[in-house]
């Protein structure tokens, strides 16, 4: 039955769309500010008319649903360029450590160091016979061990920090991995009404984004609206509202608490470039500076033996002995030998058994040294350590570390500039996003305008339809 009752029920529908409308778009306003909030929009319809005989009227509006407006592909853009953004920065950070531990622009780095050490061989080959010489020369050979140590300690330090750092990640990725679940579960509670949870799936992409920051990762979305999130590697982290936390042991990450160390399979984020640190390019470093520090040893004392000390004795070490098949662990283990220390009269810088004093042929050879080419490794750590390998040079040990504190300057400097690369491409996926998703204020305002014209004219009509009854009344 069609007539006045029937424009009232109208009026009466439109009065509620337009309050529903002006209270989404009063909730886009009211979260303008709020990161990872994405705009909504009451998506209005007609009534299906209704049929009277052969004429059909219409029956008015509702509110069919609230949208988001959200571009899923520059998303899952933003979670990759975030987890490198992520891996750049962090490897950036703790190279800029590295660099300050091979600082050579301070009067205590190693190549001063190095450089005084020969610099008192030279002072003792022009005086073989000085005690004072001696003596000097045995303190810049405990100098230079001493930084050898001090760095082999900082950067085994830095290493155990990506541990600790390790941890520390694996804690907030948990927590990510289960809150996703938890917001997966309430998420197809509200979506099996037919109702869309706009500010729920808000807030599980901000979940994804950070757990981007910690790790690469992919995801699929059922048809319940609940996620699937896994490792970029396919770890399976959560499904649905189930999900499988990650735990450490020392070097070792476990999935589930199953004992098998997975950690190789994490990659991406602040967690992969920790990961990549602690096992490869800190231990490459290492590595190289112990070769540098067990080839000093090796052929420092390798032509000492063969001097003779000022009482003529043979066959003294000038630095401890190292007896290894390799130089792992050298620049920690480097140090004055038990032959030389506290006693300078021990220092082989004779060529001659029955020299006079000022013998200083063996002197001369350790000193040829500084600028000799020795056979010295070049160490390469792949595949997070998994591979190691190394190239045989020839060059002097100055040449061996300046090389060594170039490379660890080019390789800050590429990851800066990756860095820096990486940001520019999310800020400007930031910004596609935003013009999608983001929150426009002169719109809203507009809109508002619209829905408060569209109110009024609703209120309008149960004034008229009102003054209609009555007058209909009136005649009765």
């Amino acid at each position: 039955m069609y007539g006045i009752r029937s424009v009232l029920d109208i009026a009466k529908g439109a009065l509620l769309a337009q309050e529903k409308a002006m209270a989404v778009t009063s909730h886009n306003l009211a979260n303008v500010n709020t990161p990872g909030y994405s705009r909504q929009k009451a998506i209005l319809e007609s009534y299906s008319p209704a049929s009277s005989a052969r004429i059909k009227i219409g029956m008015g509006v509702l509110i069919s649903s609230v949208i988001q407006y959200v571009d899923q592909f520059t998303v899952r853009n933003i979670y990759q360029k975030t987890s490198t953004l992520k891996e750049f920065e962090t490897k950036a950070s703790v190279l800029s450590q590295m660099e300050t531990i091979f600082n050579e622009t301070r009067e205590t780095g190693l190549t001063q160091a190095i450089n005084e050490f020969w610099v008192a061989w030279q002072d003792l080959s022009n005086n073989p016979g000085g005690i004072a010489e001696r003596t000097a020369l045995l303190t810049k050979g405990e100098i230079l061990s001493s930084r050898f140590n001090s760095m082999s300690h900082d950067l085994t330090q830095l290493r155990r920090e990506m541990n600790t750092s390790i941890g520390i990640a694996i804690i907030e990725l948990n927590r990510l991995i289960k809150g996703i679940a938890e917001i997966n579960e309430k998420i197809v509670t509200v979506e099996s009404s037919g109702t869309s949870a706009n500010d729920l799936r808000d807030l599980r992409r901000n979940y994804l984004e950070k757990l981007s920051e910690l790790v690469g990762n992919v995801y699929l979305e059922d048809e319940n609206g609940s996620l699937k999130v896994m490792t970029s590697t396919g770890v399976m982290l959560v499904n649905g509202s189930h999900y499988w936390e990650l735990s450490q042991k020392e070097d070792h990450i476990y999935w589930n608490q199953i004992e098998s160390d997975m950690s190789y399979r994490l990659k991406g984020g602040k967690i992969g470039a920790l990961l990549d640190l602690r096992d490869e390019i800190i231990p490459q470093v290492l590595a190289n500076l112990d070769e540098l520090a067990g080839s000093l040893i090796h052929e420092v004392n390798l032509l000492h033996r063969e001097g003779f000390t000022l009482s003529g004795e043979t066959g003294k070490d000038f630095f401890e002995g190292y007896d290894r098949d390799d130089y792992r662990g050298a620049a920690a283990f480097i140090k004055l030998s038990s032959d030389v220390k506290n006693t300078p009269g021990n220092i082989a810088a004779a060529g001659r058994s029955s020299a006079a004093p000022g013998d200083n042929e063996n002197a001369l050879k350790i000193l040829a040294l500084q600028n000799s080419n020795i056979p010295i490794k070049k160490w390469s750590y792949e595949n997070r350590g998994q591979i190691q390998s190394y190239q045989e040079l020839e060059a002097t040990l100055d040449e061996y570390y300046r090389m060594l504190v170039g490379e660890i300057g080019i390789l800050t400097e590429e990851h800066n500039e990756n860095k820096d690369f990486s940001q520019t491409l999310l800020n400007n996926l930031y910004e596609l996003r935003d013009s999608v998703s983001g929150v426009n204020l002169d719109e809203e305002m507009i809109e508002l305008m619209k829905i408060q014209r569209a109110h009024e004219a609703a209120s309008k009509l149960v004034s008229i339809a009102d003054e209609m009854l009555r007058t209909l009344l009136e005649i009765r």
